[in-house]
């Protein structure tokens, strides 16, 4: 069965200490470099919220590695300011080869995609053989990054990198989020980022690709999976005002049953079919039925013995039960499998009715 994650996740800022503060993200050392002292915490992705701001506030962090090389006048340390000469997204199993010239003249880094791959959840990052002891005697350092680009800034970690050097990475989406005087690209001790902030990873403090972290006016952090509170009131707000509320209603009156409302976490799709028309039907016009099964898992537990379930106005019927959050469903219906599947993703909203026997 396929496992259908989200291709971003959204972690939402809440301030409600007594003053304005400024968040910041990093991205957690794989666990390759975990130790390295010589690996330093580099972001830029930060965001200043007033305290007890009532707008919306938040990180988008898409699942997409980049990795980057650079050489400049300034040694690889702590509160040096460091960006990438040259960065390229990354696919994990890749491999990239970054070429460093000998000075003089101060030159670049290149950075390229090898023919070969690596393990299928590592990233690998082979550096040439260069003069460094040269290079840093005219004063050309050079410097060698991984993480993850956002609309926000870079948010990941810098190192020097030592000729003929390999470095394997197994990434992990685990973030920590920070308030304090940190630099945009300045270099950070991983002690002072972790010290006093919150840990949010994938999946487990996540529903629905979001996650929502508050500072308290005790200085102390609270994280809750899913979007702030009053965030996912005004997106139900439309629903309840919606006629597919008001049939839900009225089925759940006329069957003497309840409904729950619950956000998608993990889509599993198993089969998929179209049903086959005779000629006479084609030719009558008929639109042939698709079938789909799957198994969903929801945020928190179904309250009772559901027969189906509702999405942006399509039924599916609960075949099975596994567990209190996960059921087994199937799909019977004119629309194509391509917008059932895009319509059925994590994070979606769906709405359960009817008994069960």
């Amino acid at each position: 069965m396929e496992t259908i994650m989200p291709s971003q996740y959204t972690i939402y800022l809440v301030n409600q200490s007594s003053s304005t503060q400024t968040f910041w993200c990093f991205l957690t050392r794989p666990a390759e470099i975990a130790s390295d002292p010589n690996v330093f915490a580099n972001s830029s992705a930060s965001i200043a919220i007033d305290s007890n701001d009532p707008s919306t506030n938040y990180f988008v962090i898409p699942v997409q590695y980049s990795v980057g090389a650079g050489a400049s006048n300034n040694a690889v340390g702590l509160d040096v300011q460091v960006t990438s000469t040259i960065s390229q997204n990354s696919e994990l199993a890749q491999v990239w080869n970054a070429d460093y010239a000998n000075a003089p003249p101060k030159k670049g880094p290149k950075l390229n995609l090898a023919s070969t791959s690596t393990g299928p959840n590592s990233i690998k990052l082979v550096t040439n053989s260069f003069n460094q002891e040269d290079n840093e005697a005219l004063g050309w350092y050079s410097n060698q990054s991984f993480g993850i680009q956002t609309a926000s800034g870079f948010m990941g970690m810098t190192w020097s990198p030592s000729p003929n050097q390999s470095r394997t990475l197994t990434p992990k989406l685990s973030f920590y989020i920070s308030v304090g005087s940190f630099g945009s690209s300045t270099l950070a001790d991983w002690t002072q980022v972790s010290n006093d902030s919150a840990q949010v990873s994938v999946p487990g403090s996540f529903s629905g690709g979001a996650c929502t972290v508050t500072l308290l006016n005790n200085g102390k952090w609270k994280i809750a999976p899913g979007k702030p509170a009053q965030f996912a009131l005004l997106e139900n707000l439309a629903f309840l005002k919606s006629d597919e509320h008001s049939q839900l209603m009225a089925m759940a009156y006329l069957e003497d049953a309840t409904i729950q409302q619950d956000t998608v976490t993990q889509v599993h799709w198993d089969t998929a079919s179209v049903a086959k028309l005779s000629a006479e039907e084609e030719a009558e016009g008929y639109v042939a039925n698709t079938f789909l099964t799957g198994t969903i898992t929801v945020a928190t537990a179904l309250t009772a013995g559901f027969a189906y379930f509702v999405v942006s106005g399509v039924q599916f019927s609960i075949t099975s039960v596994n567990g209190a959050t996960t059921v087994n469903f199937s799909y019977s219906g004119a629309q194509s499998a391509a917008t059932i599947q895009n319509l059925l993703v994590a994070g979606a909203q769906a709405i359960f009715g009817g008994n069960r026997p």
